[in-house]
């Protein structure tokens, strides 16, 4: 029963990640003031799902066609390696949620990119080279060899999983986004750890076996985690987009108003719209920074944040949009 059930999961895991794909694609073409990095993190986040929910279908598919599950050595990597992009996307996503330029930020973007290509070498040379087609390692070294490998990609994913999450979660305000953040991070570490239990049984027992005695919840976690990312899609700071109560007028509307709507939809921090808001009565850098009590050069990175978050190049454009006169084309 659970086996069918998963089965035609995966269908409508594909249809959910397809529709954030396009979504995703969509707006990174239309959407003049969003920002189009994120945008661009979370389409391929999704493709690596989309990917992965398609190869499984796949081995599920020939699994009852043909009564044996099995793979080639080509397919295996894709299987470890899309994983692993998986999440690499997914931290570049949080990474550019937290807009922090700063020397931990780039710190933790170079590890990610170090950890992610050990991650891929060692994948590569384990589900190429130490496996059969039916996931069964060589007896003594490569088993081994393939413990040590599952064990060290599952850990080092879920470590850079979980503290880019902590990095996103401390700059974002808007409270949906900080839970489908949340969320969508625990899927993926509980899918990883799960699939990284499931080789490793497969490791010692046929995988057939395997198949028939563990029911795989997998097609599950990729609806969840599709259909999560498409909420996520909708509450980003692209939501203007699909919103039908925005101001149009601000003259007719407090002002405070339309700068809360602007930093939930467009995810300034506290201190960004404080810093939004005295930009647009008009005061300088250096000024702002005295009324804040910080440095000018604080304030510079505010503005350059603020700029990239808005779509906006100059002050000028910074008012046009705050006053409702920049509209996405």
């Amino acid at each position: 029963m659970f086996d069918g059930v998963f089965f035609f999961m995966y269908i409508f895991a594909g249809f959910a990640g397809v529709l954030a794909i396009l979504l995703a694609a969509l707006l990174i073409r239309h959407w003049s003031s969003g920002n189009k990095a994120l945008l661009a993190s979370i389409r391929n986040f999704m493709a690596c799902t989309a990917l992965i929910d398609f190869l499984y279908f796949y081995f599920d598919y020939q699994e009852l066609v043909s009564g044996s599950y099995q793979s080639n050595a080509i397919m295996r990597i894709a299987d470890i390696c899309l994983f692993i992009g998986q999440v690499y996307f997914w931290n570049a996503y949080l990474r550019e949620k937290s807009m922090r330029e700063d020397s931990g930020r780039d710190a933790l973007r170079n590890i990610s990119a170090a950890a992610t290509g050990v991650c891929l070498v060692l994948a590569v040379i384990g589900y190429g080279f130490l496996m059969d087609g039916y996931y069964i390692a060589k007896l003594g070294f490569a088993t081994t060899a393939m413990l040590f490998i599952e064990v060290f990609i599952a850990v080092m994913l879920t470590y850079l999983n979980f503290r880019h999450m902590a990095k996103a979660l401390a700059e974002t305000i808007q409270k949906k986004c900080r839970t489908y953040i949340v969320l969508i991070s625990i899927l993926l570490a509980v899918n990883g750890v799960w699939n990284c239990i499931l080789v490793i049984y497969m490791l010692f027992h046929d995988i057939n076996a395997a198949v028939e005695r563990w029911f795989d919840p997998t097609s599950a976690f990729l609806f969840a985690t599709n259909f999560l990312t498409i909420l996520l899609i909708f509450c980003e700071d692209f939501t203007a987009l699909f919103k039908t109560t925005e101001p149009m007028n601000p003259a007719a509307d407090h002002l405070e108003q339309r700068l809360d709507y602007i930093a939930e939809t467009h995810s300034l921090t506290e201190r960004e719209r404080e810093v939004l808001a005295l930009a647009y009565e008009g005061l300088t850098n250096p000024e702002i920074a005295e009324q804040l009590f910080v440095s000018k050069y604080t304030i510079k990175r505010h503005m350059h944040n603020i700029f990239g978050k808005l779509g906006v190049s100059t002050r000028m454009e910074l008012v046009h949009l705050i006053n409702g006169e920049k509209r996405a084309s």
